[in-house]
């Protein structure tokens, strides 16, 4: 597939058509790394990493902990863990 390269601003732009940009997971939004390789480009889709929030809002209303956990969470401190 041939991608015609723009001017935007100082840089050249690359656009990234719709389905290859859709089978990748890449919107507006991506983080994408560029790596060069001899005579190639490599572009290559940062993970993205949770902030705090996004995290505490994924956890179900209706979580509840393992067994294994549940009692350490529980359970009042014993001695002069510092919470």
């Amino acid at each position: 597939m041939d991608i015609e390269l723009k001017k935007w601003g100082n840089s050249i732009g690359l656009r990234i058509p719709h389905q290859i940009a859709k089978s990748f997971g890449i919107d507006e939004n991506s983080i994408i790394e560029l790596t060069e390789s001899e005579n190639a480009l490599i572009i290559t889709k940062k993970k993205h990493i949770s902030t705090l929030d996004e995290l505490l809002t994924s956890i179900p209303q209706d979580f509840q902990y393992p067994e294994d956990v549940y009692e350490f969470v529980e359970n009042e401190p014993l001695g002069r863990e510092m919470i």
